[in-house]
């Protein structure tokens, strides 16, 4: 397999986390899918792959809401109509809501299950089959990389519905680890609220960090990384 050949599906393109490992990833991958709500951004973030990778890549964008399953496959079959299938999945959709204990609407928390944690089950049982069948291409890295960070763990009242939705998330992305065990099904893990004013938990840093992990990972076989 040749860079030539090698897909990424971006499932929650945008700016900050998506963007950074996005670019790291049009370095070296020449078709890439990016999949958000919003048609405007997604055209900001088509033009920012392009503009930092060149005309060797290949880029397209689908406007989609991952809650909509239907939908979600639609753009899928359409991505790889165009691009073939992915060797990495990025799946980076989330929502940040401030949620109050007992007076937050379970609707909305009902929405943010199904964007961590059902959409990414459905985006698993789609590719975790041929990703796994990748594996067998030396050349080949196959992935399913997920953004998350330290609320599983320690969660935030005041985010609580975000913190146990991610804490669903990564039982589900362990769980998917000790099964396939021949590819890597692991966690982008962010301490804190990105910003570009930060030493280490800027937009560049995270980007550089992950291709570090992902680019280690036959060696190390590491499930998460921890960036702080």
């Amino acid at each position: 397999m040749t860079s030539s050949s090698r897909t990424i599906f971006v499932i929650g393109a945008g700016p900050g986390i998506g963007r950074s490992v996005t670019l790291q990833f049009s370095k070296r991958y020449s078709h890439i899918a990016l999949f958000a709500r919003g048609a405007e951004q997604l055209s900001v973030e088509k033009k920012a792959v392009e503009d930092a990778a060149g005309a060797q890549v290949k880029v397209e964008t689908y406007a989609v809401d991952v809650t909509d399953t239907e939908a979600l496959f639609k753009a899928y079959d359409s991505a790889e109509a165009a691009l073939g299938k992915p060797e990495v999945v990025f799946y980076n959709a989330a929502r940040v809501l401030p949620s109050e204990l007992v007076t937050h609407d379970v609707k909305e928390i009902e929405y943010d299950f199904k964007i961590n944690v059902s959409a990414l089950y459905v985006t698993a049982q789609r590719y975790i089959p041929h990703i796994t069948q990748l594996a067998q291409d030396p050349q080949a890295q196959p992935a399913l990389i997920i953004t998350s960070s330290m609320l599983p763990n320690h969660p935030i009242p005041e985010l609580f519905a975000l913190s146990l939705v991610k804490a669903a998330q990564r039982n589900l992305a362990r769980s998917l680890a000790m099964t396939y065990e021949n590819i890597l099904v692991g966690l982008i893990n962010v301490a804190g609220v990105v910003s570009p004013d930060y030493p280490t938990l800027n937009p560049s840093n995270i980007g550089a960090k992950t291709w570090e992990w992902f680019s280690q990972y036959k060696e190390k076989k590491s499930f998460e990384v921890i960036i702080e």
